[in-house]
Parts: C-alpha cells; sequence; structure tokens
C-alpha cells in the first residue's frame, strides 16, 4: 500500500472537509504520503492548516462524465497528490520545467491508481486526460498538435465506423489512424489513447448529455418562475452559496 500517514502507518482513511462556499472544493485534514514503487521517491501533500496547504477538487472529471468516471473513489488519494504536484509544476514559471515535471507527475499519477485498484482502463484514461491538459497548458504548438491530431483521428474512427455498414473496407482506416500516433514519438502512447476514448466516449457523452440538458432546462424553468436564480443550475453552486453567506452575515 504506497498511501501512507505522516507517522508511517497504512492509510486508514482520506480525510477531507468540504468547502461548500467553494463548491467541489476539499481540504485534506490530515497529511498524505505516497511511495513511488517505480522510483522509491517519496510524496507528502500537506493538511490544510500548513502553509504550503491547498484545496483540490479531487478527480477533476466534467459533470458530462460523472456518469461514466466519478470525481472521487479509489482515485481519491492519487487525485489530491496529482492536485498538488500540478500546482507545484505551474508554479515553477518555466513552461519547460513544468512540463518535464508535470510529465514525471502524471506517470506517478497513472502508478498511484493502479495501486489504488483503479481498473486499468479508468486509469489508463484517467492519465490520458491530465497528460492532455499538461500538453495543452505547459506543451506549447506541439502541445496543441497532439490534441488537434487526436481530435481529427477519433472524427474518422467514427466517421468510417458508420460507413463501415455500407462496406467494411472502411475499417482499414482504424489500424491506419493507430499507426498515425507514431509521428508523435514519445507521445505516440498519449495519442493512440485520446483518440481512440474520444472516438468511444464521445457518442457516449452525448447521450448523456440529451438526458442531462432537458433535466438542467427544467430546474432553470423552475428557478424563473420562483424567482431563483437560472443560471447556477448551470454550474456548482458556489455564486449562490457566497451571496447567502453574505446575506446570513448581514
Amino acid at each position: 500500500m504506497p498511501f501512507h500517514a505522516d507517522d508511517g502507518d497504512r492509510l486508514a482513511e482520506l480525510g477531507l472537509a468540504q468547502r461548500p462556499a467553494d463548491a467541489p472544493s476539499f481540504e485534506l485534514t490530515a497529511a498524505i504520503v505516497y511511495l513511488d514503487p517505480e522510483t522509491g521517491r517519496r510524496y507528502r501533500v500537506p493538511a490544510r492548516g500548513e502553509a504550503s496547504a491547498a484545496p483540490t477538487d479531487l478527480a477533476s472529471v466534467p459533470t458530462p462524465l460523472w456518469g461514466l468516471i466519478a470525481s472521487y473513489g479509489r482515485q481519491s488519494a492519487p487525485a489530491v497528490l496529482h492536485d498538488a504536484r500540478s500546482r507545484e509544476a505551474a508554479a515553477l514559471g518555466d513552461r519547460r520545467a513544468a512540463l518535464v515535471q508535470r510529465r514525471e507527475d502524471d506517470r506517478v499519477f497513472r502508478t498511484a491508481l493502479r495501486e489504488q485498484g483503479v481498473p486499468r482502463l479508468r486509469a489508463r484514461l484517467m492519465w490520458a486526460w491530465v497528460s492532455a491538459d499538461r500538453e495543452r497548458e505547459f506543451g506549447g504548438v506541439p502541445g496543441w498538435l497532439v490534441i488537434f491530431q487526436s481530435a481529427i483521428g477519433a472524427l474518422v474512427l467514427v466517421g468510417t465506423l458508420i460507413a463501415a455498414f455500407a462496406n467494411p473496407i472502411w475499417l482499414v482506416a482504424w489500424p491506419l489512424v493507430g499507426l498515425a500516433s507514431l509521428v508523435r514519438g514519445r507521445l505516440a502512447p498519449l495519442v493512440a489513447t485520446l483518440t481512440f476514448s474520444l472516438a468511444l466516449l464521445g457518442p457516449l457523452v452525448l447521450v448523456q448529455l440529451a438526458a442531462l440538458v432537458p433535466f438542467r432546462l427544467v430546474e432553470a424553468a423552475v428557478e424563473l418562475v420562483t424567482g431563483g436564480r437560472p443560471g447556477e443550475v448551470w454550474r456548482p453552486t458556489v455564486g449562490f452559496d457566497r451571496r447567502r453567506r453574505g446575506e446570513d452575515q448581514g
């Protein structure tokens, strides 16, 4: 078990305190320590009250995907660690140095997910999406090309799959798209994972949105009729909670 408490004992529980005014933000009530089995390096995430402590939103899963991958669960401790490491990378002030650190931190994130028992495919998908965000933020033009190639590849996969109903020969595009990822060199596994996961999850997300959007519209209509705030149904309750807190204090 790679996660431990400060005293070295096995981590029996992850202490989290929710910050209602900041909606999905949480703070650690006790520090956690991770021992990377691949390098032996020790990572420590401070608890609230310590100078370097900061809130976390756990796994940053977009709302439409919550039905597929939860924002908390076995992935919580790795997500808290990754949030802390991501803040450190961003604070370096050097894009290249931050990119190098984040690539290692993202690898540690994937390792920790597997150590926590997260299924292999889910762990790889979570690693791929945080890695895509890393390339977008620190990778410059090459980083954006990774995302662009993955998106185009996913569209090709979906399009050729539909065309294959008329003629199966179109399925030859699938291995070709996979081979095209090799032009990205060391990032080829990332591009391949992003491409095929986009092709798989894209239609599923559209199905989820088909149910989610009408429900949010009904919520907004109820808020409008009752004199509430329709805009609040589209995001966490941070704005409402802050105003409410101010009203209560007033």
